[in-house]
């Protein structure tokens, strides 16, 4: 084989402890012919390098320089330019592993030598491959109705993409449509998100309500994603949210939610005597655009893709998780969510804010941070907090104006100047006070007559307790081509989902394009059904799910492989091997190296 070696001083950094000569003459009977340059990867010595290797034709090229994660797709690009194989090279890593690490200088010869004589033994047992090219898909699909995947997904739209968006709920809008106010002017959740659903519906976006994404694998322009919908019974597109269905319901079975979006008719399969292998035909005779279909049922859509935008919102905090604060375990104790719901008109009080037993509240306290700013929970602040906690204060204070407010902070966090307009007018509130805590165990709920928080030796009697908990990011698929946007990414305000969404959609439309193709890597495993037991090990161990059972033989998927080698390291009979990467390979750089190693032994320096 016709092996060239080009060696890179990188700017005097490695010929500062190797000198070219003396590798030179260590390997130059094993080797083709060996060549010098200051620095490999300007643009000028690239192209010097190219012509030379086109007139050397070499068959493969060994590049002593720095690390192959650095440079080693350069080296590729200039093997490919000169026409040689691209995968018929190999990089020693001269600098990082002997220059940068090696002080005495024959010290350093002796593993330069090592290692060359390695990757030597190494790109024998090379063979050429080929990268693929896979065309990919510009369709988008968005997981989450909330306010960063309605936005993702309408623009995306509009830009001519074709969008799937699938919301696990019947409803969309998220948490958003929950709150009777938002920060920083107390505007109309609802109202905010109805015109954004509105614009969705009568879109060309495949709308998949009642569903959710249950297996997903493959990478970045080619994603096969499997979708689980769940029957609802009631055609969102015909319904025209009337609730004569509702009216004529024995069972109260079916209701019309108005604060809900799209405003359509929602069946109790609990309730509904369908379901109980009754008769009942009612909501369907009365319904006056038929939309009411008891005849659908569950079905799974298999989806390609380019890109999946993960919009699923954020969790709070579990509260329980910290017993001493009495949350689920006395009565008027409630997480943000559950007060949201408390002081929505369509909530569980009809937005009267009073107590479990009807009265109406004296005193509340509002405690910031829990599970937020604590080492063994969250550490991160969660930026919102405050501001939802100081926009309770004033929904709480038009609602019962002359209740007393107290909040319990660690840090108070207002960005922005809309934002600090309504902690300034907190301060200035007579019946509303702030308290610095440093710890959640500084703080203790207990209940007797009334509920009463201890703090520092003193003991504050309350009627209702708000826990301000840690705002979490939903979990998302750590899959190539998966996006997380919106509060699915980190906490943020609406505001800030929104520009977080269009952001992401820029990158998307700017990058993800149909005429486009991708360049897959050759290196990718195969199978010796020879050897193979089919104990179904490798199944179990491939991250990309780029393995399956196919006709009682194991079949590798190469369009989602990624030449992780985890299959490779956990077949029990050797049957699998990574192209680029074999065992043979290895084995030679082992030998290589063990070899090399008697040798300098007798050397004399």
């Amino acid at each position: 084989m016709r092996i060239g070696v080009i060696f890179c001083s990188c700017a005097g950094q490695i010929t500062e402890k190797i000198d070219f000569s003396k590798i030179e003459e260590l390997i130059k009977n094993k080797i083709s012919w060996i060549k010098s340059c200051e620095v490999i990867c300007t643009e000028d010595k690239k192209n010097e390098i190219i012509n030379f290797l086109r007139k050397k034709r070499p068959e493969a090229v060994l590049f002593l320089a720095c690390s192959p994660l650095n440079k080693e797709e350069v080296f590729r690009e200039i093997a490919t330019k000169a026409g040689v194989n691209p995968y018929m090279i190999n990089v020693v890593n001269l600098r990082e592993h002997v220059a940068w690490v090696t002080l005495d200088k024959k010290e350093a010869l002796k593993k330069a030598y090592v290692l060359c004589i390695a990757a030597l033994g190494r790109i024998k047992k090379q063979k050429p491959l080929i990268a693929r090219k896979i065309p990919i898909t510009d369709d988008i699909l968005i997981v989450g109705g909330g306010v960063a995947g309605i936005t993702a997904a309408k623009t995306l739209s509009k830009a001519g993409r074709k969008v799937y968006l699938v919301e696990k709920e019947t409803a969309l809008g998220g948490k958003v449509t929950k709150y009777e106010k938002i920060f920083p002017d107390l505007s109309c959740g609802p109202c905010f998100v109805h015109p954004l659903v509105s614009d969705l519906l009568d879109s060309s976006i495949e709308l998949m309500l009642n569903s959710e994404l249950i297996e997903i694998k493959g990478f970045y322009g080619n994603i096969h994603a499997k979708i689980k919908t769940k029957p609802i019974y009631v055609d969102y597109k015909k319904c025209i949210g009337c609730s004569a269905c509702e009216y004529v319901c024995p069972e109260k079975a079916i209701r019309v939610y108005p604060m809900r979006l799209p405003p359509v008719a929602v069946v109790d399969s609990d309730r509904c005597l369908r379901f109980k292998e009754k008769m009942c035909s009612y909501c369907i005779n009365e319904c006056p655009v038929e939309s009411i279909d008891f005849s659908e049922e569950q079905k799974e859509l298999n989806l390609k893709v380019g890109v999946v935008l993960w919009a699923t919102g954020f969790r709070v905090f579990d509260c329980s998780s910290f017993p001493q604060l009495g949350y689920r375990k006395f009565k008027d104790i409630y997480d943000a969510l559950e007060f949201e719901e408390i002081l929505n008109a369509e909530g569980p009080t009809k937005g009267e804010l009073v107590k479990e037993d009807g009265q109406i509240p004296h005193r509340i306290i509002i405690i910031h941070c829990v599970g937020s700013l604590e080492e063994k929970y969250y550490p991160y602040c969660s930026k919102i907090c405050c501001q939802y906690a100081f926009k309770f204060n004033r929904v709480i204070r038009q609602r019962v104006p002359h209740v007393e407010i107290i909040h319990f902070v660690k840090e108070v966090v207002i960005p922005g100047s809309e934002a600090y307009k309504i902690y300034f007018q907190i301060k200035k509130d007579p019946l509303t006070k702030i308290y610095r805590y440093n710890s959640i165990d500084d703080l203790r709920i207990e209940k007797k007559h009334s509920l009463t928080l201890y703090f520092n030796g003193e003991s504050i009697v309350c009627d209702i307790v708000v826990l301000c908990s840690a705002i979490i990011p939903e979990e998302f698929p750590k899959t190539s081509g998966v996006f997380p946007i919106g509060s699915a990414k980190e906490p943020m305000s609406i505001k800030e989902t929104i520009k977080d969404a269009l952001a992401q959609t820029a990158e998307i439309l700017s990058e993800l394009k149909k005429s486009d193709f991708l360049i897959k890597s050759p290196i990718v495993v195969k199978i010796n059904q020879n050897k193979c037991s089919l104990c179904g090990i490798c199944l179990l161990q491939c991250p990309y799910k780029a393995i399956e059972s196919e006709d009682g033989k194991i079949k590798i998927l190469e369009v989602l492989c990624e030449g992780c080698g985890s299959c490779v390291s956990s077949c029990p009979t050797n049957a699998i091997d990574l192209e680029g990467d074999t065992k043979e390979q290895i084995l030679s750089e082992i030998e290589g190296i063990i070899n090399a190693c008697k040798e300098i032994e007798r050397w004399q320096l």
